[in-house]
């Protein structure tokens, strides 16, 4: 009788594990099917454009599905994944907004590269306190940084996404102009410029002349824009004293001295925020130039990108050809496969509640605040656009809770972006519901 139990307990198992080894087969033939699909979907969808996509489970160390990752593309904005990830090593929980000497009321500064200095986005009491009715000394870079980064577009001078880089940046390096209509007056931000606006009838698409602080703003236009402005150190000096009340004078460089202090501006997630959500340009590159000040005690862009590249991201599958912080340079190039193992670095040296607070989340922040909308976001991720290219690196979660990595960039398509996104949010929601 025992025999005969044990035979039959030995059948039933055997059964089971049948059972269970068919169901395992059974669903890895399903999700294997998915991916073959989901890879030609992927290759006729977008077979008038140059793609490619990548999709990787963090927790099995698997590439989920491939499409042309090895491939260089054009990043655009993806390229602040890089700069976010180097600022977020580099730079600690607070920007050194300026290095100084203090004697008395005299006060001497180096500046750092820091954005947020009288930034109209930015709390600036802290910082108008600290100078207020000082005799302050600007010393001038010791190697000055370009203003335009390599294979920028000289004619975008005039545009918001494209300001003048510096080591001692005040305002943002832009007008801010703004109509009035409770007092029907035109404010301006910094005031000083008031005085070098022109207000034409007709609508134009000029804001300001080539090689001058010259501004247009027509008289039937509405709301708010912001305008470059070109910057040189005795402008940098005049604005900060009628700020501050103080009397201002720039030197010529020469070394830091050794018994400066550090004066702390912001915290750093208060510009990695809009770094990815707005996907500001201005700070990602001045966030490169705060990396150089910390490495090498000066800003040299290239020297850092060129440094951190060859050390915190030589373990990327591909070296990146990589030359600003802001992707605006059509000459960078990444490749799908390096942009997803930068994003898997990330997930483990930042906690996944900072990150996903920081990055963009589908239907509710940032530049996807109207894609990939759900009852609870399911897409964090960085978008990157220029034209005839569109990107969008980031994390994925799916429906059973998964958190996967992915990018999904295109270029050379010609009928603008909104197709290209269409698809793509179709093709991501299919991946959200069936991992």
């Amino acid at each position: 009788m025992s025999q005969f139990s044990s035979l039959s307990s030995n059948i039933k198992t055997c059964f089971f594990q049948s059972i269970v080894t068919l169901l395992l087969f059974g669903l890895l033939g399903a999700c294997s099917s998915f991916q073959k699909t989901l890879k030609k979907d992927i290759s006729v969808t977008f077979k008038d454009s140059f793609a490619g996509f990548v999709l990787w489970d963090p927790e099995t160390s698997e590439y989920l599905l491939e499409y042309q990752a090895d491939k260089h593309f054009t990043p655009a904005s993806n390229t602040k994944l890089l700069t976010f990830y180097l600022a977020n090593a580099i730079l600690g929980d607070s920007i050194i907004g300026f290095h100084y000497q203090e004697k008395g009321d005299s006060i001497w500064l180096w500046g750092t590269g820091d954005p947020s200095m009288l930034h109209p986005d930015f709390p600036d009491s802290a910082v108008l306190a600290f100078l207020r009715n000082k005799h302050i000394t600007l010393v001038m870079d010791a190697f000055p940084e370009p203003k335009y980064g390599s294979g920028w577009a000289w004619d975008d001078y005039q545009g918001n996404y494209q300001r003048e880089k510096s080591s001692f940046p005040i305002y943002g390096n832009a007008l801010r102009l703004q109509w009035d209509t409770l007092n029907n007056q035109l404010n301006a931000t910094p005031a000083y410029f008031k005085s070098h606006i022109v207000v034409p009838d007709t609508l134009t698409n000029q804001r300001r002349d080539l090689e001058r602080n010259l501004f247009y703003y027509p008289a039937i236009e509405s709301g708010t824009i912001n305008i470059p402005f070109r910057t040189n150190w005795d402008l940098t000096a005049r604005l900060l004293a009628k700020a501050t009340s103080s009397t201002v004078q720039v030197v010529k460089p020469f070394t830091i001295p050794a018994v400066t202090k550090p004066f702390y501006s912001v915290p750093l997630d208060s510009l990695l925020k809009p770094l990815l959500q707005e996907s500001d340009n201005f700070i990602a590159e001045q966030l490169i130039l705060l990396c150089s000040n910390k490495l090498f005690g000066y800003g040299d862009s290239e020297k850092t990108i060129e440094t951190l590249t060859d050390s915190l991201l030589a373990d990327l599958p591909s070296r990146p050809i990589w030359v600003d912080g802001s992707g605006l340079s059509r000459y960078n190039m990444m490749t799908p496969r390096s942009l997803v193992t930068l994003l898997a670095k990330t997930k483990k040296e930042i906690n996944q509640v900072r990150l996903f607070q920081l990055l963009p989340a589908g239907g509710e922040s940032g530049t996807i605040d109207n894609l990939y909308v759900a009852d609870t976001p399911y897409i964090f991720a960085k978008t990157g656009t220029l034209r005839h290219n569109h990107a969008l690196s980031g994390y994925l979660v799916t429906k059973s809770g998964k958190v996967l990595i992915f990018s999904f960039m295109h270029n050379h398509f010609i009928n603008g972006n909104a197709p290209i996104k269409k698809q793509m949010e179709r093709i991501l929601w299919e991946i959200h519901l069936n991992y």
